[in-house]
């Protein structure tokens, strides 16, 4: 199969990414193009996201992409119920769905493999998935360990959103339930072929997996974004799916936390110096205009963010023991906390304290998540 598109310049290389079609300026429905040094043709579809009625926080939407050549192949799906938006993009650059050979999905949320289930049963594509991403898709109602909702699937176990948001996950979990996956990326064997380096980058997900192309882009998933930093798992979660997890990646918690994250970054600061372009799954188009960054710096640049926010959580510490919300109030403006910026707010905080708790600088002051700092400064050598 070989999904086809003739632009008028077609021996003429892209310096930069080229607006195919223009959409809304948050990036909704946006058709992007960038080809590489080697010639190869890729699309970047501007997939929009669902939001609850009273939302104020925009993401923008879901940036799936399409990869030209012998494989066609597709990187994420986008957001569950979105599926006839997916196809009518693609059909936008003249490519079927059943043109796409292979599907890379770089983590197990809704808005990146939320349409999996329909496109993989309409192309007959081999997907490619991080290998703990198969007991993230599956049930294991048997197994419990304090999880807030056991009976759903690996990935939404630890979910403690509002039900008027996880009520309309229950028809995409089970049908995401029953996907094949084809290659199970281990970080151990490579991929057939040479164009393509898969690097396993948890902490954002247990299954996160950034695609490494020609060595000149980076499929990142929501493991680097311009503009804002990915919210990491937490560690607490590991606890949850310690059994669920597969061999080799249960005995000790590499998959979950801000540790787990940080490593991650440090993986893509170091291996990807020579890659010149940041792909993410959100917000390559902002506002009108299109962020273009280098993947490596872009990771640096996070890592450091972290680094400056374990100082600012402990600042506003001082002597004084906190809640989670008390710390989240203080640390971000009422605007970043207004409906679910409020939860989020919350994860984000306890991500960090998770990580002081483990450097010896905060210790915990009671079961409800108040903490209080120590006066060490041992972050510093994590970072």
């Amino acid at each position: 199969m070989f999904c086809w598109y003739v632009p008028e310049d077609i021996f003429m290389p892209l310096e930069k990414l080229e607006i195919v079609q223009e959409g809304k300026t948050n990036g909704e429905g946006t058709v992007m193009r960038y080809r590489t040094r080697k010639g190869t043709d890729i699309f970047c579809l501007g997939v929009p996201i669902f939001y609850e009625s009273g939302e104020e926080w925009d993401l923008g939407p879901t940036f799936c992409y399409l990869v030209m050549g012998e494989k066609t192949t597709l990187i994420d799906s986008g957001q569950f119920d979105r599926y006839e938006i997916l196809v009518s993009l693609l059909k936008r650059v003249g490519c079927d769905v059943k043109d796409i050979d292979r599907v890379i999905v770089t983590h197990s949320h809704e808005d990146h493999d939320g349409n999996l289930p329909e496109l993989l049963a309409d192309s007959g594509a081999e997907l490619w998935a991080h290998y703990a991403f198969e007991s993230m898709i599956k049930y294991h109602k048997e197994i419990n360990d304090d999880a807030s909702h056991p009976e759903f699937p690996g990935s939404c176990r630890c979910c403690l959103m509002p039900d008027k948001f996880n009520t309309r996950c229950r028809q995409y979990h089970v049908k995401r339930s029953n996907v094949e996956i084809g290659r199970h990326v281990d970080g151990l064997s490579a991929p057939p072929g040479r164009d393509y380096r898969l690097l396993l980058t948890p902490g954002h997900a247990a299954d996160s997996l950034c695609t490494v192309f020609q060595e000149e882009v980076l499929f990142s998933g929501d493991t680097l974004l311009p503009t804002i930093t990915p919210h990491p798992s937490l560690m607490l979660e590991y606890y949850v799916n310690r059994r669920i997890l597969p061999d080799g990646y249960g005995g000790n918690n590499d998959a979950y936390g801000l540790i787990a994250y940080i490593n991650s970054l440090y993986t893509l600061k170091t291996q990807c110096i020579d890659v010149d372009l940041l792909l993410p799954g959100h917000r390559l188009f902002e506002k009108g205009k299109i962020n273009c960054l280098k993947p490596s710096e872009r990771a640096a640049e996070i890592i450091l963010f972290h680094q400056e926010r374990c100082k600012d959580i402990l600042n506003i510490l001082g002597n004084r023991g906190l809640k989670l919300d008390e710390i989240a109030l203080e640390l971000f403006e009422p605007r970043l906390r207004k409906g679910w910026g409020r939860f989020m707010s919350q994860r984000e905080v306890m991500s960090h304290l998770e990580l002081l708790s483990i450097c010896g600088d905060i210790e915990w002051a009671s079961k409800e998540f108040m903490s209080r700092a120590t006066g060490s400064n041992n972050y510093k050598e994590f970072f």
